[in-house]
Order: C-alpha cells, then sequence, then structure tokens
C-alpha cells in the first residue's frame, strides 16, 4: 500500500500560539538567548488559497522584555503550508526585534512546503535533494548586506504513528557555485572547505563597516501531525564558520587584517502557552 504524501488541511478562522526559542552563540561564548511569542490565525484567499498570518506580539531577550516600534506590533508575516501559497519576507527595515524569528520560521515553512510541492510521501527513509542556489536575504537596519545561498537535502526520518507524527530532516547545504558575486573581491576566498555561501556587510559607525564571508549549513528537524498535517515543532542547528574585516570604506577595500568567527544559532518553535 502506498504511504499518503504529506498535506496540511487547513480550518479557516484556527488560532494557535507558537514561540521560538534562540539561543546565539559567538566564538564558543553564550551571547543572548531571546524568546518571541506569535499569534497565528488561517485565513483563505479570495481565490480560496489558505494561508497563516502571523503576528508577533512580544519577545524576551535574555529574560528583559524587548522594546517594540508600532511598526513591529502591526507587521503580519504571512507563511502557508498551501503549495499554491508563495512565501515571502516583508519589509524587515520596519521591525528590526522581529528579523529572527520571521525569517527563522519562514524557514521552516519553505522547508515543509517544499516537501509538499515535490510530493514526498509519509515514508521513514525518503530522501529528497533539491538544487537550488538562490540567494535569500535577511538585510535591514544596520545591515546593509545580508544573505546567504543553500541546497536542500530532505529526509523523512520517521513516522510514529503510535504519537500520530512524522519527522522530517532538512539541510541546507552550500551549494557548489556559492552565492553570487561576493561584497567585496577578497570575499571570494573560501573560508572553510567548501564554496563561501554566506556574506554579511554591517555599517558600525559614520565611516567603520564589519565584513564578513562564511561558510553556513541549517540542520532543521520539523514534527509533523498525521491528523492535519500542521508542524507541531521544529528546531535548528545553525553554525557559520567564517571570517571578518573592519573596514573603512563603503567598498570594503580599505579593511584590517581578517579575524576568524564563529556563530552557533540553536532555536526550538513550539507551542506557547503564553
Amino acid at each position: 500500500m502506498t504511504s499518503p504524501a504529506i498535506r496540511r488541511h487547513y480550518s479557516e478562522g484556527e488560532v494557535m500560539k507558537y514561540k521560538l526559542t534562540l539561543n546565539y552563540t559567538q566564538n564558543g561564548q553564550p551571547a543572548y538567548v531571546s524568546i518571541s511569542h506569535a499569534v497565528i490565525t488561517v485565513k483563505k484567499t479570495a481565490d480560496n488559497i489558505f494561508y497563516e498570518s502571523v503576528q508577533w506580539t512580544h519577545q524576551e531577550k535574555d529574560g528583559a522584555e524587548t522594546s517594540l516600534s508600532p511598526e513591529s506590533r502591526n507587521v503580519r508575516q504571512l507563511v502557508s503550508l498551501d503549495p499554491a501559497f508563495k512565501l515571502s519576507i516583508p519589509d524587515l527595515s520596519k521591525i528590526i526585534p522581529f528579523i529572527e524569528p520571521i525569517t527563522d520560521t519562514l524557514t521552516f515553512y519553505a522547508d515543509l512546503q517544499l516537501a509538499i510541492r515535490r510530493g514526498m510521501r509519509l515514508e521513514a527513509g525518503q530522501r529528497l535533494y533539491v538544487s537550488h542556489g538562490k540567494p535569500n536575504s535577511w538585510a535591514g537596519g544596520s545591515t546593509l548586506v545580508g544573505r546567504d545561498c543553500i541546497d536542500f537535502e530532505l529526509t523523512i526520518s520517521d513516522v510514529d504513528k503510535e504519537h500520530n507524527c512524522a519527522y522530517l530532516r532538512v539541510r541546507h547545504l552550500p551549494p557548489p557555485g556559492g552565492c553570487g558575486e561576493p561584497p567585496a573581491a577578497w570575499m571570494k576566498k573560501p573560508v572553510s572547505d567548501t564554496p563561501n555561501n554566506w556574506y554579511q556587510v554591517t555599517k558600525t559607525g559614520e565611516t567603520a563597516y564589519t565584513a564578513a564571508a562564511a561558510k553556513e549549513i541549517f540542520d532543521d528537524e520539523i514534527k509533523i501531525s498525521l491528523t492535519d498535517g500542521r508542524i507541531l515543532s521544529a528546531s535548528q542547528t545553525n553554525p557559520v564558520i567564517g571570517e571578518q574585516r573592519l573596514c573603512r570604506d563603503a567598498a570594503l577595500t580599505d579593511c584590517e587584517k581578517p579575524e576568524k568567527f564563529t556563530i552557533e544559532r540553536s532555536l526550538f518553535f513550539s507551542p506557547d502557552a503564553d
């Protein structure tokens, strides 16, 4: 008997609450922990495409409440597991405190929507490799350039009928061709064992910039309901191994000597009782 395909069965008006917990470590030292809270309402477009309207309501960073602008409070992130819905990133310049939860949540939805669009079935061991390689951007505010490129390796790691759930593992890997033309020529040199697939340029002063190139991977695991296909929870580890320079010009040619750095982001998307 053929296993059923992954599918999300929506009910209009359904309301869910989630939180996204992020642990951020830099150069082996804990940097901060943030917890962002969201209310998600299922809606439907005029042409009957279901989507989820995500309102990020509040955030704590290292235990303290984050101050939010009216723009941040009013933004609605639109995501969907309906393959007819086109996922996109809202204007991040207006929602600075929520850039990470918005882009991280989008990653989980993009992973699962990709599995749905490619017709993956709820069968343990099924594997799919998807060459993508197109840039994803998180630029906004003082981040002048922020982009990465990845390919996808998807695997149904387990189907647990006893607990009515399945697990989808998605690894985001550096494409063989890298991530397009870097912001500066010196960023072309690989910092690890693959072409660089991560670039970031941040303005830190009137004529001061921090520019970085790196290898980045994601390792995501998404727990899926066998009843309606919703995301029950999801986790991610996101290591970045790179090299950065402090520069005195926008062209990134007048720079200090390079410094190695590592970043590791570990996060968990889960139901919220708040």
